[in-house]
């Protein structure tokens, strides 16, 4: 508001400057005009005078009349000159005054004008230190000098000496030019101050072109050079924040060209910023569905609800697509709407990296957990079975020892009794359960009994088709399906490669015993820390076995019994496990044994031989 009165005034006294200029250069005019009103006078006088001479001196001869009538004639011409000089006189006086009046008025006018406007209004010489002739009061605001103080002193002793120079050149150049001239400069003030002013001025010239005044305006503009100073240093400053910090950030405006970016926006994405002014923001999209579908999603964000930021795929001059995760904020303008974007962004792909291989040791740790899991039920199993055989081992030996010498007199009785009465129902009896009382305690013996075992380094793969091979004839007869998942280079166990045949054979028979009607085999090997693991899956058969474990335990009716408790027994000596596992559509046997290189294999590496 105001710089907008402040042109307002200026304009008016620029206009009554001119009504001003236009009665002072009007005074020639006057004096041509009354130097041809006073022409035509003599000429018409003279005229008058020979024409009525002339005919006077025709007309009437006598000296009585024509002296008569030449002064009549005299009287006459006087009677009318007075007549017309009174006339010319008056209009004259009464249009000076009217003349006179309006420059008052106009001379008021801009006394008024000067002293109300915010800075000096000046006249000086047209010599090149520009002379002062007259300062309007707003002088002293300006320069802490009074107008009398300034009266023919000269403008460039207010003029900074730095800018003397400068000064002289552009009014000089203007002047030349018959132009306008515009220019800030600093001046001193009486307290010895420094102050921005911008100045306006013109010269007058005279009809034939000479320059013979300048008139100008000077106003105080250092309240404006300070805030253009720190809107400078602020925008400096922003620059360095902006060109400093690590992130890439760029400004488009409201259709996504590119106006302006940072260093760490170059680095980023390998382009110059010649290259990157004024194109669209597509140039680092890797297609045009990418560009498109960014902006489906932002805008909306961007307009009604504020920042958004998001993670994308962006793609570098060289064509390499990298992650990025990026801030954006809508610049907006009075009315609200959207003038320009700007945009903070940064390379995540070593944080993509490093979470990818977080979620890796995550799911590793998972596994591990699990298989721990496993070995820990596996080993509670053994727990239960090795225990349950320690018991069973003490008692048997005890039973057997008490049962055999009555078993022997109790068969040897029935054998009499069934030769003297061959026909003997009962003696048939007795002697069936005597056998098979035998076969039991037989049994028992050789459960217990001790076996050598001589482990060393075994690969479990080349064990299993080995088995597979040995029983091959056998499983196309019971019309088996086998399926093989043997986990690639897996590690040796610790393990007699016999004894571990005959246990894979035991337990390959039991499953196929057991099965179901679905005749499918599954072996399957992997490898935990310190165990390798070997599968047996096959489906369950329609009546549930009531406990698994009794197939482990030596007094189990049937052959598949006999089979896998020694196959437990044997595992046991060579510091493996065999539990059995009952789901709802299948059973599982799983055998677990050391690896060749852990603690427990060396330690069972140094046994020799067990119970």
């Amino acid at each position: 508001m105001a710089g907008r009165r402040r042109l307002e005034l200026y304009e008016r006294w620029n206009g009554l400057q001119m009504q001003s200029d236009f009665f002072r250069q009007d005074q020639p005019s006057r004096k041509h005009t009354a130097l041809r009103i006073a022409a035509g006078y003599a000429m018409a006088g003279a005229v008058w005078i020979v024409f009525s001479d002339l005919l006077v001196a025709r007309f009437f001869g006598d000296s009585k009349t024509f002296f008569l009538l030449q002064t009549a004639k005299g009287w006459f011409f006087i009677t009318a000159t007075a007549l017309l000089l009174y006339v010319i006189i008056h209009r004259s006086v009464r249009s000076l005054q009217r003349s006179e009046k309006a420059l008052m008025e106009s001379r008021q006018s801009l006394s008024n004008l000067l002293g109300n406007l915010p800075g000096m209004a000046y006249e000086s010489r047209s010599d090149e230190e520009r002379t002062l002739r007259f300062v309007s009061a707003g002088c002293y605001e300006l320069t802490g000098y009074l107008p009398s103080d300034l009266f023919q002193k000269r403008l460039d002793d207010l003029t900074h000496p730095a800018d003397l120079e400068r000064v002289h050149n552009e009014i000089h150049a203007a002047l030349q030019e018959m132009r306008t001239f515009r220019l800030t400069y600093r001046i001193v003030s009486a307290t010895g101050d420094e102050k921005w002013v911008w100045e306006q001025g013109f010269g007058v010239y005279s009809p034939l072109g000479e320059l013979i005044a300048i008139e100008g305006f000077v106003t105080d503009i250092t309240e404006r050079k300070r805030a253009e100073e720190a809107l400078r240093e602020s925008e400096e400053r922003y620059r360095a924040l902006v060109e400093g910090i690590s992130h890439a950030i760029l400004m488009v405006d409201k259709d996504r060209n590119i106006m302006s970016v940072n260093q760490a926006f170059v680095d980023l994405f390998g382009y110059e910023k010649e290259e990157l002014k004024g194109k669209s923001v597509r140039i680092v999209h890797p297609s045009e569905d990418s560009f498109m579908e960014f902006g489906r999603r932002a805008y909306p964000v961007l307009k009604n609800m504020g920042p958004l930021r998001t993670e994308w795929q962006l793609m570098h001059k060289d064509g390499t697509i990298f992650p990025i995760e990026g801030t954006y904020s809508a610049v907006k303008g009075r009315d609200g709407s959207i003038q320009g974007y700007v945009g903070v962004i940064r390379d995540i792909t070593d944080r993509k990296k490093a979470e990818a291989e977080l979620q890796r040791y995550r799911d590793q740790l998972e596994e591990m957990v699990m298989e721990r899991t496993r070995d820990l039920e596996i080993a509670q199993k053994a727990l239960v079975q090795r225990e349950k055989l320690k018991t069973l081992g003490a008692i048997s030996a005890e039973v057997a020892h008490e049962i055999r010498n009555p078993l022997v007199s109790i068969g040897g009785f029935a054998r009499r009794l069934q030769k003297r009465y061959p026909d003997s129902k009962e003696a048939a009896i007795i002697l069936k359960e005597c056998h098979r009382l035998e076969i039991m305690l037989d049994r028992i013996k050789n459960y217990l009994k001790p076996i050598e075992i001589k482990p060393r380094e075994c690969p479990v793969n080349r064990v299993v088709a080995e088995c597979v091979d040995l029983l091959s004839p056998e499983l196309d007869r019971e019309q088996v399906t086998l399926q093989l998942e043997l986990e690639q280079n897996l590690s040796d166990a610790f393990v007699d490669p016999d004894i571990l045949i005959q246990v894979f054979v035991d337990v390959i028979r039991s499953s196929v015993r057991i099965m179901g009607t679905n005749r499918r085999l599954v072996i399957r090997t992997y490898s935990g820390n310190q165990n390798i693991f070997v599968e047996f899956k096959s489906p369950a058969m329609e009546k549930k076995i009531k406990d698994p474990e009794l197939l482990l335990l030596p007094f189990e009716e049937g052959e598949q019994g006999i089979g896998v408790s020694f196959s437990y027994k044997l595992l046991k000596g060579m510091g493996g496990v065999l539990t059995l596992s009952q789901y709802k559509e299948y059973l599982v046997f799983t055998i677990s044994l050391l690896k060749s290189d852990s603690l427990e294999a060396e330690k069972e590496k140094n046994a020799g031989e067990f119970a």
